[in-house]
């Protein structure tokens, strides 16, 4: 019953994110890469370009949302019968509510012709939107389920390659539709969303993996484990050049205490040799939970 109630829990959960997440992106959309001009890919930078192109045909030109259902329908419907209805139903939810967004929000203008600011600003929110998403297991179709279909004819390409090609095709389109200083702000944008996506979703504390070999690796572990109350392990090494085997200690600690772990290795032993690297997610005790 406990576990039934859990998975209640993280449905609703995965619900509010994914809405929230597809409202952030309509959000940047609206406000900023449609009245920039700002093509960064995906199905919603061609619904930007149809839309500036119909302008003269229809009042307000053709809505993004209405480009949106347009383009995935028939991505969706081969990706029913390749990859599953599971697969389709999840993404197709999450289109869905990314087209109701862009139907509720009205397109303003809000970097008013700064070209940096939006890509910031842009790049800032529909990042934290990704990330939103991403972390629900889920994703907004587009260009993301397509590079997924022609992943299946095109095995020797990553997914992520044939999204890269497809969304760099859109931006080339609005290189010489648009314009060449939206399309390069465009590409500063996309730069922007990754970064940002993949920091919320790596986590921003990242921590400090060490490696020490050191003649003293005893004190030293003494004073992880005692005075800095962290765990540390002792991996059996031998040196190639002199043949002898040591103790090499693997620990990792938080960005703040990284001064504190040299300083002690230094005072212990000047001659140690010290490695340290980034660990942008650490699990267990001391750190995030599972």
């Amino acid at each position: 019953m406990a576990r039934v109630h859990k998975k209640k829990k993280e449905i609703v959960r995965d619900y509010v994110l994914l809405t929230a997440g597809t409202g952030l992106i309509a959000l940047a959309i609206q406000t900023v890469y449609d009245p920039m001009g700002m093509v960064t890919g995906g199905f919603t930078g061609i619904g930007i370009l149809l839309r500036r192109f119909t302008l003269s045909l229809i009042p307000g030109g053709i809505p993004l949302w209405f480009t949106n259902l347009v383009l995935n329908l028939p991505a969706f419907v081969a990706a029913w019968f390749v990859m599953g209805k599971v697969f389709v139903r999840r993404t197709a939810i999450a289109a869905a509510i990314l087209s109701v967004w862009l139907a509720v929000i009205p397109v303003m203008d809000l970097a008013k012709g700064d070209y940096l600011l939006a890509a910031v600003y842009g790049g800032f929110i529909s990042g934290v939107g990704m990330a939103m998403i991403f972390r629900t297991g889920n994703a907004t179709g587009g260009t993301d389920l397509l590079a997924s279909l022609l992943h299946r004819k095109f095995r020797n390409y990553s997914v992520a390659q044939i999204l890269m090609l497809l969304d760099g095709a859109v931006i080339v389109a609005g290189f010489y539709l648009v314009g060449a200083r939206p399309a390069l702000y465009a590409i500063l944008t996309v730069a922007i969303v990754t970064k940002v996506s993949d920091t919320i979703l790596e986590g921003m504390n990242y921590s400090k993996m060490i490696f020490v070999v050191s003649n003293r690796s005893t004190e030293i572990a003494e004073h992880i484990l005692y005075e800095m109350d962290r765990g540390c392990t002792a991996i059996p090494a031998q040196g190639m050049y002199s043949d002898e085997m040591r103790k090499m200690l693997f620990c990792v600690v938080g960005k703040k205490e990284v001064m504190d772990f040299k300083d002690c290795v230094k005072e212990l032993d000047p001659h140690a040799f010290v490695i340290v690297t980034d660990a942008n997610e650490v699990l267990g005790e001391g750190f995030l939970e599972y």
